[in-house]
């Protein structure tokens, strides 16, 4: 028999006995021929039928006794053998599709072309090289000590926070850091602003929380809608997402009075884009006024370095951290930790905070050029909810169209568009049309042409 294929000729010889095995051919216990005759059968050489054989006595099919031969296992037969496999379902089939350039106003991207390529690179060989023995072992759960110690000093110097290095944990997403906290609690009811993130909402009902949305009023979150039996309050205290508010200090002492009580109580403060402020100077974290140590502090890196990095955290309060030591040291830590390092070194030698400066000068002058074209286009019968922080801000137009018909229209003409009922945890009497305009992924140039796009699709 001469074989003619592409496999290696072991691995014909392989599949041929194998076959013969579970097809009933071969009895249990049967001796094979021998190699010599098995490789003349084949036309192959020994050594081929030799690699052919002992792969069948690793998986199982075969066993050899010294001088005597190769024989077949005892296996036990497969019921469901002859079943053929009928590929995935269709509503679980992926159709991926080439996307065509998009006009964007989400508020998800960020810019990425002026990203500084080369200072990442130089500290990730850095780190690479100072960390080797480190990177050749598992990370601390909660992240490297000595990116966690950066962090910390960073986050004491910008945003006032005060921690220690082992109050830091590093997660892949804000939604996993959310789900570790929620189990450090048996589960009660957490209050969150409406309209807010939404992607919470789920984890918390699979849970077992009961979520109160709480509405928001000219200065935020209302802390006078919350109930007495809530026992965690999340709130974006410097840039409220979606609506923009920013917080003032009467409110925040508010919100630390609340959680100043006898009853346990902790406020999750998400500063997600905290590093970007125009015309105004960066108003201190909540975490930062809070002599209880009650507030949990969490952010970010996809906003200031890109969404793909793939790096949250969260500071929790020294109760809490004993608390998530006990439940979570036994977990390996989610994130990258060459990326890790590399943030590590891209902070500690200046680049960070060379790069937001940049980024924030970048952004101010897109956000100005795309208010002013945007009043220039719609006049009065469009409303800015203009918040000098962030990326994104709200508009508000008169329409009787109804907001499926404007984002159906603004698919038909490669519009990303967001409204911000998708971000209503609750129904809210409010019968204005507004949109979420996301801008960190605008050019100057297509500025424009982005609003004519836009005209065209809240004008149907």
């Amino acid at each position: 028999m001469i074989l003619q294929h592409k496999k290696y000729k072991y691995q014909l010889v392989y599949d041929r006995i194998k076959e013969q095995i579970l097809s009933g051919n071969y009895q249990p216990h049967e001796k094979l021929l021998s190699k010599r005759k098995i490789s003349e059968q084949f036309n192959v050489s020994i050594n081929s039928v030799i690699v052919a054989l002992d792969q069948l006595i690793v998986e199982g099919y075969l066993y050899s006794l010294e001088r005597k031969g190769y024989f077949v296992e005892d296996i036990t037969r497969y019921d469901n053998d002859k079943q053929e496999w009928s590929g995935l379902p269709e509503e679980l089939k992926e159709h991926p599709e080439k996307r065509s350039h998009i006009t964007s106003f989400s508020h998800m991207t960020t810019n990425l072309k002026r990203f500084p390529y080369n200072e990442w690179a130089k500290c990730e060989q850095k780190a690479f090289y100072e960390f080797r023995d480190d990177l050749a072992h598992l990370s601390h759960q909660q992240g490297p000590y000595a990116v966690r110690q950066t962090l910390a000093k960073h986050l004491n110097f910008k945003r006032g926070v005060r921690c220690e290095p082992e109050q830091i944990i590093f997660h892949s997403s804000s939604q996993g850091l959310m789900s570790q906290l929620l189990t450090l609690f048996d589960a009660a009811t957490i209050a969150l602003e409406n309209p807010g993130y939404a992607r919470y909402q789920t984890l918390i009902e699979q849970q077992r929380w009961h979520m109160l949305p709480v509405p928001l009023d000219e200065h935020g979150l209302d802390i006078h809608s919350v109930t007495d039996d809530v026992k965690l309050l999340y709130t974006t205290p410097a840039h409220q997402f979606p609506t923009g508010v920013i917080m003032p200090i009467s409110r925040r002492f508010e919100l630390l009075n609340w959680v100043n009580v006898p009853q346990e109580r902790y406020i999750i403060e998400d500063d997600y884009d905290s590093e970007y402020k125009y015309e105004t100077a960066h108003i201190p974290s909540l975490q930062s006024l809070d002599r209880s140590r009650r507030t949990v502090y969490m952010g970010t890196f996809s906003k200031t370095l890109f969404p793909g990095i793939r790096i949250s955290y969260m500071v929790l309060p020294p109760e809490l951290l004993k608390r998530y030591k006990e439940r979570f040291s036994h977990l390996l830590s989610s994130c990258n930790t060459l990326n890790l390092y590399t943030l590590h070194y891209f902070i500690k030698d200046g680049y960070y905070q060379k790069h937001v400066t940049t980024m924030a000068a970048h952004f101010d002058e897109i956000r100005r050029k795309l208010i002013a074209e945007l009043q220039r286009v719609f006049s009065k019968k469009l409303t800015l909810v203009d918040v000098p922080a962030g990326l994104h801000f709200i508009i508000r137009y008169e329409t009787t169209a109804t907001y499926d018909a404007i984002l159906t229209r603004a698919a038909q003409e490669n519009l990303e568009l967001f409204s911000i009922k998708r971000f209503y945890l609750a129904p809210l009497d409010d019968d204005r049309c507004q949109f979420i305009i996301g801008f960190a992924n605008l050019q100057l140039a297509e500025i424009p042409r982005a609003v004519q796009k836009l005209k065209v699709v809240l004008t149907i």
